[in-house]
């Protein structure tokens, strides 16, 4: 039980934190006592002035200063306590302070109106009261120590006529020896009460406070490992609560408290609350956007009164690419079996055509004929180069990965873009620290870097900057191509990696599909940021190689 005990007012706070929740319920107790402290001074100060107003100048002058003095003294205090439990860390010993200076007031209060005949005797179990509405056992049974130590003492200074108290009629009289024995037994047998029921009162109220801790300990655990987002709203809509999955998927902050659910998730419809989930798109503050699989029920009171509104969501996000590469998988598998059988049927028509066509180049022909042949040449040649590529997105190289210097390599295929007389009009700004090692097919790697390149510079007509970064992003390698041309129309962000999609005049729509390819062979992800009339930017994250220096002898990781 001493454990117990001295949990029901925490001793002391850390200097300048935020108080517990035990903390913080010991200063309402506290604070609730100091208003009843009050209370009691303003009736003691009504009946002081119906005393002084109604009775004769002798009654009028035994209300004097002392009793006044006596009642300023408890209101000046009774202010200073309220302005200093704000700021109070040490709540045990604030509360035993005003435990004794209750004990002195008793004390010089029963003085001033007749002794231990007065009434306000009951001024000394109701400081016992106070001990244990502001403490615990200790406090209550120390108390009741002190007042029943004062009150004997007083009394015999009284019974031995060292002590005179005064009265409102200003005559004193000293009680027979039974009589004072009557007056001593009731009082300290109503401290005894008092102290006892108290006593048995804190440790019921520590018990209960314990187990309702207990219980939002476990709530609070439970709700904050679950690993999807919760949120809870008013019924006026306005968010009350959020665990942290939900503050991490959505990136809120503690002032978004408050703040109306139609502003923290502006995709949630305002439909009829249910069961149903939905799957909602939702751009963050940070500009990226997350797929949320969600459910929305009524949040409900102890009647089953409807309250508020509680939404339970998952981030999907990962789950909803994965969806989309396996359907794009499947996509381009039967694409890539119905392309391959297409290519070779189309290869030897096309270089028969191509070959009679080189044929007639030789022969005298007019200038109609010399068109149309030039017409036939150049559309065979890009029919040619389609066939190529679809013969190498279908039937792609095994990658050969070996381990090499990320920035270093792609630094020297920007230089020789650079070189190229076809990009005189391109600058290309490359950044990137040398140091950061990954394991792919440089052939491939250079491929993915030169598309990337060609098209950003097709994208400004030949004419502008294009920008290269290298930077690791945790346990991953990340190359970006940044143009500043025409940029993609959103809507078409989704279909530019599919075969055969182009926005050129003259592609053949296998570029970037090709890219993709490689990145994925090669274990890395590739996506595309763009808005129209502002350039696009392609990201490529590669895994960091292993660093072997890390690997023991025994074939594990050194962490």
């Amino acid at each position: 039980m001493a454990s117990t005990d001295r949990a029901a007012v925490p001793p002391t706070a850390a200097a300048g934190g935020p108080r517990s929740p035990a903390a913080v319920a010991a200063a309402r107790r506290i604070s609730y006592f100091m208003l009843f402290r009050l209370v009691l001074l303003a009736l003691f100060t009504m009946l002081a002035g119906a005393i002084a107003a109604a009775g004769d100048d002798e009654a009028r002058g035994n209300v004097g200063a002392s009793v006044w003095g006596t009642l300023v003294l408890g209101y000046a205090l009774t202010i200073a306590y309220a302005r200093a439990l704000p700021r109070t860390r040490n709540l045990a010993r604030f509360a035993a302070a005003q435990t004794g200076i209750d004990i002195l007031l008793a004390a010089l209060g029963v003085a001033l109106s007749g002794g231990m005949d007065s009434g306000l005797v009951t001024l000394y179990p109701l400081a016992v009261l106070g001990a244990a509405i502001m403490g615990g056992r200790r406090h209550v049974w120390g108390a009741a120590a002190v007042c029943a130590a004062v009150f004997v003492t007083m009394s015999g200074l009284e019974q031995f006529g060292v002590l005179e108290p005064t009265t409102v009629t200003g005559v004193w009289a000293k009680l027979a020896p039974r009589d004072a024995a009557l007056s001593l037994a009731r009082t300290l047998g109503a401290m005894l009460a008092v102290a006892v029921l108290s006593s048995y009162l804190a440790v019921q109220l520590q018990t209960s406070a314990s187990q309702i801790g207990n219980l939002r300990a476990l709530n609070d655990n439970i709700v904050r490992s679950v690993n999807s987002g919760l949120l809870t709203a008013d019924a006026r809509g306005r968010l009350l609560f959020f665990n942290p999955a939900a503050r991490e998927i959505l990136l809120l902050h503690d002032d978004d408290i408050g703040r109306p659910l139609s502003e923290v998730l502006p995709e949630l419809p305002s439909a009829r609350l249910g069961e149903t989930r939905l799957d909602l798109a939702h751009r963050l503050g940070d500009g990226r956007t997350v797929r949320i699989g969600l459910t929305r029920v009524p949040l409900l009171d102890a009647q089953g009164a409807e309250i508020g509104q509680v939404v339970n969501f998952q981030d999907v996000t990962r789950l909803h690419e994965m969806g989309e590469r396996l359907r794009r998988s499947e996509r381009l598998a039967a694409l890539g079996g119905m392309a391959a059988s297409v290519a070779h049927e189309i290869r030897n028509p096309l270089a028969a055509i191509s070959g009679s066509a080189e044929l007639l180049a030789t022969a005298t022909l007019g200038d109609e004929d010399r068109r149309l042949l030039a017409i036939i040449r150049r559309e065979s040649g890009r029919l040619s180069d389609m066939v190529r590529d679809l013969l190498a997105f279908t039937r792609p190289r095994a990658p050969e990965p070996v381990r090499l210097d990320l920035a270093r390599a792609l630094r020297e295929t920007t230089e020789a873009f650079a070189a190229d007389p076809n990009n005189v009009g391109i600058t290309v700004v490359f950044e990137g620290d040398p140091g950061l090692e990954v394991e792919v097919d440089p052939v491939q790697l250079g491929q993915v870097l030169w598309n990337l390149m060609r098209n950003a510079a097709e994208a400004m007509d030949g004419k502008g900057e294009i920008r290269v970064t290298v930077a690791k992003e945790g346990s991953d390698a990340v190359f970006s191509v940044r143009d500043r041309g025409v940029g993609i129309a959103p809507e078409r962000l989704e279909s530019i990696f599919d075969p055969f999609f182009t926005t050129k005049e003259h592609g053949t729509g296998f570029g970037l599909a090709i890219v993709h390819r490689i990145v994925e062979d090669n274990g890395g992800t590739i996506r595309a940021e763009s808005r129209a009339g502002e350039g696009a930017t392609f990201t490529v994250k590669l895994p960091c190689a292993v660093d072997l220096s890390a690997v023991s002898s025994s074939g594990e990781l050194s962490l």
